[in-house]
């Protein structure tokens, strides 16, 4: 720069005013100082001086001075340069640091960003790992401790690093608010609201204070990611301690209920038999015995639902698939309604041209045995439920519908959770174990299929849409 600065003034000295030749020799110190620094803007403010002392100043091309304004020019030039490079390297440190700051401030917002996204505690452990190893370079390592205390590492960068328990005991009864140096290593602690939770191990050799405060910041945003997803998992096990013993109150008071009253006309029944058999004539003898029977097959049905709601529950329901056909099954599941059936008017509407289905046929009977029962128990008496089956596309569509009092459009997907039961107006009158519905979704969804209620024909009543898939389909 000095000497594109004197060749610059040796062009211009015949153009230019002798004293303002100095003027390009500071702005290239500027320069030099603005872009290199303190040093490197004195180093170039001595050259200029001597440059300018040696081409400019008379006699020319030696370090003499004759003229006594050329020295007081000579000395302001070199107090001027040194305090404009000094004020121009202060200027080119503030711009690094505020580029520094600014770029840290970005780096901890988008950390920020990962850290409020991260849903679980190896997400949070992940993204912290991942983003010290790209901002250091270096081998890092979260340890946690595990239910026995000791600590384990629960996510690494490169490599595993194993610390002695001294060196854990060190860093973690240390009082220090940022880190602790330990044979090489950086351990910073992961402090929550609850308290110290874990460690970052850091085998960093840089003794920059800035990456290490950038690595601090980090470590506090994750500690304080890593408490929200311990609070998030402690009120996640607090609401299914809850819904479980929300559903084992409904599951006894729907035992209690519905378990009973079957069996209650049993033991009447079964009872009249004992103490008046010898008076009974055959007529009232062979009620008492259907009703006996039709009594069990409905207790049957519930302990059945009961039984298979705990084998989905628990992943345990197999599918024997086979090739059946669609007119079988609803023949059986009519046939296994009993007396039920006589209360309304069934009537069944399938494709001659329907497909054999690759179905575990028990389950889609069962399911459409459910629909159906809630069909009737729903219906007024004498109503009717028709049955419809038909293909469309790929897709096999059953669809049970009745003529009873329907289900309101906000209950319509509620209504297959388990243990759902209306309870408006009328329906109080007809809640069941809350069961069937969830079962039937439970079976046909095993199947790649599903289950959906519709409003009825002309909006009376409610319409329950099957969909299967077609085929020699197996689900992954």
């Amino acid at each position: 720069m000095v000497l594109v600065t004197a060749g610059l003034a040796a062009m211009l000295d015949r153009v230019l005013p002798h004293a303002n030749l100095s003027l390009l020799f500071l702005t290239g110190i500027l320069i030099v100082s603005a872009r290199a620094g303190l040093k490197p803007g004195l180093v170039a403010s001595i050259l200029s001086f001597l440059a300018y002392n040696y081409f400019f100043t008379r006699p020319f091309f030696t370090l003499k001075v004759d003229d006594n304004g050329d020295v007081a020019t000579l000395v302001f030039f070199l107090v001027v340069a040194a305090i404009a490079g000094n004020l121009a390297a202060r200027m080119h440190m503030e711009m690094l640091q505020r580029k520094d700051s600014l770029q840290r401030i970005s780096n901890l917002f988008e950390f920020g960003r990962r850290m409020s996204s991260a849903a679980t505690t190896e997400q949070v452990l992940s993204a912290l790992v991942e983003d010290l190893d790209r901002h250091l370079q270096c081998p890092i390592a979260v340890m946690l401790p595990d239910t026995a205390g000791a600590f384990i590492p629960r996510a690494w960068s490169r490599q595993k690093m194993e610390l002695t328990e001294d060196h854990i005991k060190q860093a973690w009864s240390s009082d220090a608010s940022d880190w602790v140096t330990v044979d090489h290593k950086i351990l910073m602690q992961l402090v929550t609201s609850s308290g110290r939770v874990g460690l970052v191990v850091l085998d960093h050799e840089q003794t920059g204070q800035s990456p290490l405060d950038l690595a601090k910041s980090m470590c506090d945003q994750a500690a304080v990611a890593l408490d929200r997803t311990l609070l998030a998992a402690d009120l996640e096990r607090a609401r299914v301690s809850t819904e479980t013993e929300r559903l084992r109150s409904a599951l006894l008071s729907s035992l209690s209920h519905d378990l009973r009253t079957p069996l209650a006309s049993v033991i009447g029944a079964t009872s009249s038999l004992l103490e008046y058999g010898g008076t009974l004539s055959a007529e009232n003898r062979l009620e008492l015995l259907q009703t006996t029977m039709e009594e069990a097959k409905r207790l049957d049905r519930y302990i059945q639902n009961l039984l298979d709601m705990t084998r989905l529950g628990h992943g345990a329901l197999k599918l024997e698939r086979n090739w059946v056909d669609l007119h079988d099954i609803i023949a059986s599941a009519i046939g296994r309604l009993g007396k039920t059936e006589a209360a309304v008017q069934l009537s069944v509407d399938v494709a001659a041209d329907l497909p054999l289905l690759w179905v575990h046929g028990a389950l889609v009977e069962q399911a459409l045995v459910n629909l159906l029962d809630n069909a009737t128990r729903f219906s007024p008496p004498g109503g009717q439920i028709e049955i419809t089956a038909k293909c469309i596309g790929d897709t096999l569509r059953i669809e049970v519908c009745d003529q009873g009092i329907g289900i309101p459009d906000e209950e319509k997907e509620t209504v297959f959770d388990m243990f759902y039961t209306a309870n408006q107006g009328d329906r109080g009158k007809l809640k069941g174990t809350g069961l069937g519905l969830a079962i039937c979704q439970g079976m046909i969804a095993a199947h790649g299929g599903t289950v959906s209620a519709h409003d009825g024909h002309d909006g009376t009543g409610t319409c329950m849409r099957i969909e299967l898939p077609i085929g020699q389909t197996e689900l992954t």
